[in-house]
């Protein structure tokens, strides 16, 4: 698989979800306001009153999930069609090609020897500071 259908891919599935996503809240936002709609009907109590605020308040969020998951399914499907039209040479810009693989010698940078790795014989140190990298027997 190339990295353009992986991305496409990705894409695809990321607008799937957010579309199921965002038919969920439509259809709870409307049970929601359709429970408010009724109890507005009914005999007006204090507890009614405050009952059908919360239905409208439950409605109203489910409604604005919806609208965002719409958007970012809208997103996500612009993506992959961008992600199909991309030709797989531009997508390997993504990968880095002047990584070096030796450590530069910089000051305070310290190479750290690997485990098993071969220990030189003479240290290259100046000679001011060989009498702190000498080993007394």
């Amino acid at each position: 698989m190339t990295m353009k259908e992986h991305l496409a891919g990705l894409h695809k599935s990321e607008a799937a979800h957010h579309l199921t996503k965002a038919a969920h809240h439509a259809a709870v936002g409307e049970h929601y306001r359709k429970l408010a709609d009724k109890l507005g009907k009914t005999e007006v109590s204090e507890a009614t009153k405050d009952t059908g605020g919360i239905l409208e308040a439950l409605a109203g969020l489910h409604e604005k999930l919806s609208s965002e998951h719409t958007a970012m399914a809208a997103h996500h499907h612009e993506q992959m069609e961008e992600c199909s039209k991309a030709a797989d040479a531009d997508l390997t810009k993504l990968v880095p090609t002047s990584v070096s693989a030796v450590a530069p010698n910089r000051p305070g940078i310290t190479a750290v020897p690997r485990a098993g790795m071969p220990v030189p014989e003479k240290v290259n140190v100046p000679e001011q500071f060989a009498h702190l990298a000498s080993v007394e027997d």
